[in-house]
């Protein structure tokens, strides 16, 4: 049963998305074809990848996911498809893996094909196809080793901090960041800390469980169903009312206690 999983920035309203389907269709008729989102932000790859890490391993393996977010090919860079964890992901080389996960895809391919307007139909769907197919990669691209990595990206962990940034604003203004519960822990090492969103205005000094178990309008901090660290206010936005925004710098400072 074949899967192909959309993630645009279209916004639904224009002829992309039926153009798309159309020749999807028309070359898998039995296809089952999944938006995900077409609401991304306009270029926003990191809101884009953080799509995708948030649903990818509920959709069976055999799974193309086409990115149509920042997908023309500039400065040189070619069209890729990465396979990983046997689902394959095929976009622009504009550092779009390196954002949605900090593993090494299992293998990647150039697409070698001239650029084009409209390269999620005449290329990314066009590849879906064939893979879906029964085409092997190896018979359709060239295997390579290198691939675009956005820099900066990764949270920073110090003896004695964190610094993350944040990711995402979802629907109710809460706030996403890279920073997951792995790494939360192993540098936390039991010892007590506080958490900064944006400056030093604001402090988080636990991790709750679940919205509930707090009081509305306070500010709270909580480890999400992916597992990275979530920032929210309680029946309101912390977007809007402590002004978190997309790369604002999220830290955690740890604490040494010892015996006097």
């Amino acid at each position: 049963m074949p899967f192909i999983a959309l993630i645009t920035d279209w916004q639904q309203n224009d002829y992309y998305l039926g153009a798309l389907r159309g020749y999807i269709y028309s070359q898998l008729p039995d296809v089952h074809l999944i938006d995900i989102n077409h609401g991304i932000a306009l270029h926003n790859i990191f809101q884009a990848a953080f799509t995708l890490r948030a649903c990818f391993l509920e959709f069976p393996e055999g799974t193309v996911f086409i990115i149509g977010v920042k997908s023309d090919a500039d400065g040189g860079n070619c069209y890729v498809c990465m396979k990983y964890l046997n689902r394959y992901i095929i976009s622009s080389d504009n550092g779009f893996f390196s954002l949605f996960t900090e593993d090494k895809p299992d293998s990647v391919f150039s697409l070698t094909e001239k650029p084009t307007t409209f390269p999620e139909k005449d290329i990314f769907a066009k590849y879906a196809c064939l893979i879906l197919k029964g085409e092997t990669l190896l018979n359709l691209a060239t295997p390579v080793t290198d691939y675009k990595i956005v820099k900066n990206f990764f949270p920073i962990p110090e003896k004695s901090s964190i610094t993350g940034t944040i990711i995402y604003i979802d629907n109710y203004g809460n706030a996403i960041t890279n920073i997951s519960k792995e790494l939360f822990e192993k540098n936390r090492n039991k010892r007590p800390f506080i958490i900064y969103p944006g400056n030093n205005n604001y402090a988080i000094k636990k991790i709750s469980d679940s919205y509930n178990e707090n009081e509305d309008t306070e500010l709270v901090a909580l480890f999400n169903s992916i597992g990275l660290l979530e920032i929210a206010i309680i029946n309101a936005s912390a977007s809007q009312l402590i002004k978190l925004d997309l790369k604002t710098n999220i830290r955690i400072q740890f604490y040494d206690t010892t015996n006097s």
